[in-house]
């Protein structure tokens, strides 16, 4: 099927919105997106390599843990993107996601985050 298909019906999953949304806030482990969004390790790893598939996302191995970003280079091939992530950011239930994320951002890590 035609990837840029593939790529649409990615964006149509409430749970893989919820989690490019926590993305687009920095890297994060998948514990981290468990923790905030209040799913399955089994749940968060079945949708981030839908998203890692599709390249939406990229991620890098540091010992146990494994961190997941957002990957750069197809938002700016799919400008759409962008426009979809501001919108999100202000409704629900992206926008308790995002609440979530600062406080649990200031919780004892499971992992060790590593920003920037």
């Amino acid at each position: 099927m035609n990837k840029f298909i593939e790529l649409l019906k990615a964006f149509s999953d409430e749970t893989r919105l919820r989690i490019i949304n926590i993305l687009n806030q920095g890297e994060y482990c998948n514990c981290d997106i468990e923790d905030v969004l209040e799913i399955s390790q089994a749940n968060t790893s079945k949708h981030l390599k839908k998203l890692a598939l599709l390249d939406i996302v990229k991620s890098r191995k540091e010992s146990y843990w494994t961190y997941y970003s957002l990957n750069e280079e197809i938002l700016k091939n799919h400008e759409f993107i962008f426009e979809l992530l501001k919108e999100i950011k202000e409704v629900e239930p992206f926008k308790s996601d995002l609440k979530k994320l600062k406080i649990h951002e200031q919780l004892p890590k499971k992992c060790h985050i590593k920003k920037g």
